[in-house]
């Protein structure tokens, strides 16, 4: 038998969270090896990467913006300056009101301490004049962002190849073996198998027990010729500026699907949605779909396997993964190396018992 590499942690999948926390290991002078393999619905190389203080229908502020938008934009420049690369993009977003009430509620919202800074009624709509359709109000939306994940990803993997850590394989579950402490895999015998998969997790055998929601959105990207917006437009869907007249045009939700590939039928709505939206020509030039790993209380999963220590997960970034990421990533890294714990809003242990009398439990299967 062939004597295994040893090595400090693999990582399986190089999404946003494994390449994030592929990022923080290698700071730490951690032996690191990333497995991945282009599967169909894959989300972080199609997704917008919008950091928002304040979102949804109820105007509800993010979880943690302040702290965790910090430490974002902080990491994403160390790398920009690192992968010679440009991700960060400070962006405002100006969001259409189309109701009396939905105007009401904003400048409600707005008036909230914990909102003023973030909330405007007055944005400068000068470069959308004679472009979009009027909406009956406009709100805008400051200290936002627009993250290039997909540059990142790319970047990112192109430096693990040259550092000779990268794999490109389709991980099997099945070749997982345990001996003294350490966890083997292929060529390696290491520390920790950390799954970083995104929706494949829910076929995870050690970890599908966890309470994923896997949800499918479909985006469309768009040439909008001479349009120059500066700003990401909300209006009946998101515009987000990528480069060279192009944007990003989306995006849909959707619990129940029978596949991972886009829909002809989407299409046509998110065309119909645009038409709605722009008063200029546009131009559909790719459809994309993925299948994103949500979870039931909103919080990522970061943790080690009750009964295996040697696995862990790190998954559950959801739609925030642009703001999320980072900073749970470096967590999990800390707490990894013996430099930190995991909050109690992100450890898997919150699901090993009960949270209140009633509550649900979700016991994790054990690997063979």
């Amino acid at each position: 038998m062939e004597t295994q590499e040893p090595v400090d942690y693999i990582i399986v999948g190089q999404g946003l969270a494994g390449t994030l926390l592929a990022h923080f290991l290698l700071l730490e002078n951690q032996q690191v090896r990333v497995i991945d393999f282009p599967l169909p619905g894959r989300t972080t190389g199609i997704a917008a990467g919008i950091v928002n203080p304040v979102t949804g229908r109820r105007i509800a502020k993010s979880w943690r913006f302040e702290e965790l938008t910090a430490f974002a934009k902080q990491t994403y420049r160390e790398i920009e300056a690192m992968l010679g690369i440009e991700i960060w993009h400070d962006r405002q977003i100006v969001r259409a009101l189309h109701n009396n009430f939905e105007e009401s509620e904003w400048l409600r919202r707005s008036a909230f301490p914990d909102f003023a800074a973030y909330m405007g009624d007055e944005p400068d709509m000068r470069s959308f004049e004679g472009k979009i359709h009027p909406a009956h109000a406009w709100g805008e939306l400051f200290q936002c962002a627009q993250v290039a994940l997909p540059e990142l990803i790319e970047s990112y993997r192109e430096h693990f190849v040259q550092q000779s850590i990268f794999f490109e394989e389709i991980f099997d579950y099945q070749q997982v073996g345990f001996e003294n402490g350490r966890v083997g895999y292929g060529q390696w015998l290491a520390k920790k198998i950390i799954f970083c998969e995104g929706a494949k997790a829910v076929e995870n055998p050690s970890f599908n027990k966890l309470p994923f929601i896997v949800t499918k959105g479909e985006l469309l990207l768009v040439r909008i010729p001479g349009a120059d917006f500066d700003k990401i437009l909300k209006h009946h869907l998101f515009l987000v500026p990528l480069k060279n007249d192009l944007y990003w045009a989306g995006s849909t939700s959707r619990f129940e699907f029978d596949d991972m590939f886009p829909t002809e039928s989407v299409r046509e709505w998110l065309i119909g949605e645009l038409e709605k939206t722009l008063s200029v020509p546009f131009e559909v030039v790719a459809h994309h779909a993925g299948v994103r790993p949500t979870v039931a209380d909103l919080r990522p999963f970061l943790g080690l396997h009750p009964t295996h220590p040697e696995l862990g997960i790190f998954n559950g970034l959801g739609t925030k993964g642009a703001s999320l990421g980072p900073f749970f990533a470096k967590q999990m890294s800390d707490f990894l190396v013996g430099k930190g714990i995991l909050d109690a809003d992100v450890d898997i242990a919150r699901f090993e018992q009960p949270q209140k009398p009633g509550g649900h439990f979700f016991k994790l299967n054990h690997p063979d």
